[in-house]
């Protein structure tokens, strides 16, 4: 028997899972030492209570942090998982440290008493010798992809052919396509087959071996955030947004030095730069916006049904203003757009 189901991060946030038909799901749970996804204890609580069986992963970012760093942010942020679901190691930089996965995974296990799973592609898995991993009795769960084209509600007729892998002698699960589609859902999804059943799941997920379990499984509450939408602000660094994917900005691996100042138009909790500036200029932290130089008096960043003409009324108590906002922002009409921000100097 064979379970089918889906993995999943923060940019499907909109995925009610009450809506589609699957068996499990596994849940982007963190990256690296900075970053918790918003929507993983949603989709959790959601399979749950629908009686699935779910799975949490973390990122590693293995090339900027220790296994043991990583491993700890990983327990300490989903403590209440352990003995629900699967813990997994989702293995994709710097693919050919095998001892830092081999450290990372041993880690994990001592701390909670379950053997995570490792995810990779079958060309990883096939590149680098993995035998310490699967000797120690980490399980695997292997990506391999025929194309692009969707395939939908897990029917596997033109998935092509399944991994072929070096050292283990078997896989868990095997993930066949990131362009899944499943009724009652429109966006893509990484659909799986797990090569078990609901016992088997539970093994893996070890449900009765973990100790000092909470009894609600909750990551740990994030700082609360100092700015806000619409904030002009300086600061004395921010990142590079060239990297961002949709629904999940970058952790700020890379500075941009030329920008000092500009307005907060999102704001992406659980992230180590929270703040995006100018609509996708760079991405900024708390720490790092100077203290007293927010002026969110002097900026306006327009919304959906926005005039020029409500805008003057709003900001300046005078509607017949709205010549001044078009002179101030060089605006050659009256034209405007949501998330267009506009100096506002009277």
């Amino acid at each position: 028997m064979s379970l089918y189901g889906i993995d999943i991060a923060s940019y499907q946030e909109s995925l009610n899972l009450s809506e589609i038909v699957f068996d499990f799901a596994i849940v982007k749970a963190t990256e690296g030492i900075g970053y918790i996804n918003p929507s993983c204890d949603k989709h959790v609580q959601q399979a749950l209570n629908l009686g699935k069986k779910i799975g949490f992963y973390h990122y590693a970012q293995n090339g900027q942090h220790t296994a043991a760093q990583e491993a700890e942010f990983f327990i300490n942020n989903c403590k209440g998982y352990f003995g629900k679901g699967i813990p997994v190691l989702d293995w994709e930089e710097a693919t050919h440290d095998v001892q830092w996965a081999l450290e990372w995974l041993q880690t994990v296990e001592r701390e909670t008493g379950v053997k995570p799973l490792i995810y990779m592609s079958e060309s990883v898995v096939n590149a680098y010798d993995w035998s310490s991993v699967a000797n120690a009795g980490y399980g695997l769960w292997v990506a391999k992809y025929k194309g692009y084209d969707p395939i939908y509600n897990f029917d596997l007729t033109n998935a092509g052919a399944e991994p072929s892998v070096k050292h283990w002698s078997f896989y868990a699960m095997w993930q066949f396509t990131s362009t899944g589609r499943l009724d009652g859902y429109t966006g893509n999804l990484d659909c799986n087959v797990f090569y078990g059943d609901e016992a088997a799941w539970d093994k893996y997920a070890g449900t009765n071996n973990v100790a000092d379990q909470p009894s609600e499984p909750t990551p740990t509450p994030q700082p609360t955030l100092k700015h806000h939408v619409g904030e002009y602000v300086s600061f004395g660094s921010c990142y590079a947004s060239s990297t961002a994917k949709v629904g999940w900005p970058p952790n700020g691996e890379a500075l941009v030095p030329d920008i000092k100042e500009g307005t907060i138009t999102a704001i992406y909790e659980g992230t180590n730069n929270p703040y995006l500036i100018n609509d996708g200029m760079c991405f900024v932290n708390d720490g790092d916006i100077r203290e007293g130089t927010s002026n969110p008096d002097r900026q306006y960043v327009v919304q959906g049904g926005d005039t020029l003409w409500d805008i003057a009324a709003q900001q300046l108590g005078d509607p017949t203003r709205y010549k001044d906002i078009m002179s101030w922002n060089s605006l050659s009409n009256d034209a405007i757009y949501p998330g267009q921000v506009l100096v506002i100097k009277g």
